[in-house]
């Protein structure tokens, strides 16, 4: 699976081979056929390996806030770089809507947003005008960008950057949870 996931990060989905990975580990395309019966079962192993790879990192993080977990994201990007640059990689690749991997990131995606929103932010999220939707659809664009900017800047610090996004949005929202009076009173 290793192999895979780095084979796929290298070279991207198209560009790969079962042919070339078979060589990677040692083993006959015939009997890595005999394990993975095409290139797109792997394919999805590989995002399935990713997947729990983060749901076992987040394990003891279930009842914690929204910013820790994604904290915790964010230290999984960094710790898992292989991982990381294949997820880079792919979700470019899978806007495609004939991409093998469409449908997954489609679904990502939508379990991504269920799992960022924060418990009790379901009206505004005490943001005035920005919906609780809205919040964690920028916070999963945070972190995507992140490690994107990664890929291409290694001092990049991800835990840091969603720290700071986190701490932005609270701020906003003890700044909009005050009286409108002293809201135009700090402003000027």
């Amino acid at each position: 699976m290793a192999a895979a996931a780095e084979l796929f990060a290298e070279s991207g989905y198209a560009s790969s081979s079962m042919r070339e990975l078979a060589k990677r580990v040692g083993l006959s395309q015939a009997l890595l056929l005999h394990y993975f019966a095409n290139k797109e079962d792997l394919l999805v192993e590989v995002l399935n390996l990713r997947d729990a790879s983060i749901a076992d990192r987040l394990a003891d993080t279930v009842d914690s806030d929204v910013a820790s977990r994604s904290r915790e994201v964010a230290r999984h990007a960094a710790d898992h770089p292989g991982l990381t640059s294949l997820y880079v990689t792919l979700s470019a690749e899978a806007s495609d809507p004939k991409h093998p991997a469409h449908r997954y990131f489609i679904d990502h995606f939508a379990a991504a947003r269920q799992q960022t929103r924060e418990p009790g932010a379901d009206v505004d999220g005490g943001l005035r005008g920005v919906s609780s939707e809205l919040v964690t659809t920028l916070g999963i664009a945070v972190m995507d960008g992140l490690q994107i900017q990664r890929q291409y800047d290694g001092d990049v610090d991800p835990v840091a950057a969603v720290d700071a996004y986190w701490e932005l949005v609270s701020a906003a929202r003890s700044w909009w949870a005050l009286p409108s009076d002293d809201n135009s009173r700090r402003r000027s």
